[in-house]
């Protein structure tokens, strides 16, 4: 099967991915209801689901975006690839700078009804600042002290981006940037002839101005807003105040305007999310393993971009034909992960958004998004499980997930009571019993998901998965049970 075919048929939901045997499989359905596979260091989660599934999505056409955290990620995609036929739409984003997306100007040149939005221009910048605050160790509790320092700098970028907007400037990082260092300090300083002469946020005004003159009330409006900003709130905020804000801006910007981000997202575009559509596969080679702040920032404003862009994804009219899948892949997915992608996963199967989500377990997501209902937010969208080997509180979560049945127990009881003051063996009485009673189990017991194949040598190359598929029942035998133990092979 091409990747550039546009054969509708090949994209339909009932379509088998991968055919599990008697009677059940993965259809392109199941993907579009989003995966996340659990296993602990070496259970063989990526070389045994998840390559698994990785053979079905690309021999089967899927577009996609695959975030790297570790260094060999790269050339494993590529040999994925090449033994599924799919080398020629491998897209590698790398520092030498070869592919580039200036995702600010992406957004605010967008010809839709939504497209050059501020509000939606910020928020990708409001991704990025998140990802840096919880590396610096910020607190994410939305509270507080912090809580108000998000919303100063939120409000501050939202007026750096109106700015160059309403004077017809293409927006981008170094200018943004330009206009902060140039802000009026004090009121007295807005009458300065030299501030008025050598200032870029004062000559950006001037031209937003003019620009505006003869716009609509409503832009005008918005334009008075943004200078009411810079000319009256900006210049009375506290020194402190001032500097925290502007500290925040430089650390948000600074990774995008200095090596290897500058040439790769502030400088133009030959490629973008929407590039999955056709087929693309984009591998964002910037590993936190070993770029870490940078590689995570790239990684998170490629995954951002990426899911905005397929939520605005139109699905065809009537039933004639199917947008092709997309996947949106994360191995070691702790790295990046956000508050967002419950959001995304909530609505992404209508727009064809395929989310594979690994990690080792439920609390590599807790650490990262701060509660258990967020993690359940995000994992209960994800209806697809594959419980690889584990330890821990996962097994218990795992346990539940899969549920419980009525099984028969059987017990058993012996007694011998001696009468007092007997002087021989027999004096007293013998009892025993059998009874049989009904009880609750787990049809997976915790304990089980411990003793599950590893793959490598020992294992004879052979992984185990317990797999969920969101209320899918499997048949096995004379059983009708709501899991299945399969056994992938690594070689």
């Amino acid at each position: 099967m091409k990747a550039g075919s546009h054969d509708a048929p090949e994209f339909h939901p009932q379509t088998v991915l991968r055919d599990w045997g008697n009677g059940s499989g993965f259809r392109i359905a199941d993907a579009q209801t989003g995966v996340c596979v659990f296993g602990a260091t070496g259970s063989g989660k990526t070389s045994g689901p998840a390559k698994h599934l990785a053979y079905g999505y690309l021999a089967a056409g899927f577009g996609g975006l695959v975030l790297c955290a570790k260094k060999e990620e790269r050339r494993q995609w590529e040999q994925w690839a090449a033994e599924t036929g799919r080398l020629g739409d491998l897209v590698i984003i790398d520092g030498e700078g070869k592919w580039r997306f200036n995702f600010l100007e992406w957004e605010a040149s967008r010809p839709e009804a939504g497209g050059g939005l501020t509000i939606n221009i910020v928020s990708i910048l409001d991704e990025i600042a998140g990802a840096i605050a919880h590396s610096a160790g910020s607190s994410d509790g939305g509270q507080g002290d912090n809580k108000f320092w998000d919303d100063a700098l939120h409000h501050m970028n939202t007026n750096l981006v109106d700015l160059p907007v309403f004077a017809g400037l293409r927006v981008s990082l170094p200018l943004m940037r330009s206009i902060i260092n140039s802000a009026p300090q004090n009121l007295e300083q807005l009458d300065d002839s030299k501030w008025q002469e050598t200032s870029a946020c004062a000559a950006i005004l001037r031209e937003a101005d003019s620009a505006t003159l003869k716009a609509s009330a409503d832009i005008r409006a918005d334009f008075e807003e943004c200078r009411n900003y810079w000319l009256q709130e900006y210049p009375v905020l506290s020194e402190k105040t001032r500097s925290i804000i502007n500290l925040s801006f430089s650390m948000l910007v600074r990774p995008l305007i200095t090596r290897p981000l500058r040439t790769l997202f502030s400088t133009d575009t030959n490629i973008t999310p929407e590039d999955t559509f056709e087929g693309k596969i984009i591998i964002v080679d910037l590993p936190v393993q070993e770029y870490r702040l940078a590689g995570r920032i790239a990684n998170l404003a490629w995954k951002y971009c990426f899911q905005v862009a397929v939520l605005r994804r139109t699905p065809p009219a009537g039933r004639t034909s199917f947008l092709r899948p997309v996947f949106l892949w994360a191995d070691e997915a702790q790295n990046f992960v956000t508050n967002f992608d419950a959001e995304y996963q909530a609505v992404a199967r209508s727009a064809a958004g395929c989310t594979v989500f690994l990690t080792q377990n439920r609390e590599s997501y807790r650490r990262v998004l701060g509660n258990t209902d967020a993690v359940d937010s995000l994992l209960g969208n994800l209806q697809a499980k594959f419980f690889c080997q584990n330890s821990g509180e996962t097994n218990e979560w795992a346990a539940k997930l899969l549920g419980e049945r009525w099984t028969k127990i059987t017990s058993t009881n012996a007694g011998q009571s001696r009468n007092e003051g007997a002087q021989t063996p027999g004096d007293g009485s013998n009892s025993a019993g059998v009874a049989r009673s009904d009880q609750r189990r787990f049809f997976v017991e915790p304990s089980f998901f411990t003793t599950l194949k590893r793959g490598g040598p020992l294992h004879n190359n052979q992984v185990e998965a317990i797999v969920y598929n969101g209320g899918h029942l499997f048949t096995g035998g004379s059983e009708t049970l709501p899991y299945r133990l399969i056994t992938f092979n690594q070689s």
